[in-house]
């Protein structure tokens, strides 16, 4: 298995939006960068995303940092989690190498 480098996770971000975009989730990329930053600032790449979400949002309100007019809430940190782990997936790297 590989391993993610920045540039794979640069990627993946991209890649991430592009799926948000075809939902009809419109996202900022930079907010798609700062979710994946944050999970990795706080080592949650391994945990499964339904946990991780809400530690990241929190993280996020504590940093004062909310999305306007809509927040940044769990659900959609879950979701750019989700494609994240589909990403990884397609990739062939393991979260344990995240």
């Amino acid at each position: 298995m590989s391993k993610l480098t920045p540039e794979l996770l640069t990627e993946c971000a991209e890649w991430v939006w592009e799926q948000l975009q075809e939902e009809g989730v419109y996202l900022a990329g930079e907010v798609v960068d700062l979710i994946l930053a944050v999970e990795r600032e706080l080592g949650l790449q391994s945990s499964a995303p339904a946990e991780s979400a809400p530690r990241i949002e929190q993280e996020l309100l504590d940093r004062g940092i909310a999305g306007n007019p809509n927040p940044i809430g769990a659900n959609i940190i879950r979701t750019v989690l989700e494609w994240e782990d589909e990403f990884l997936g397609l990739a062939g790297i393991a979260r344990a190498d995240c």
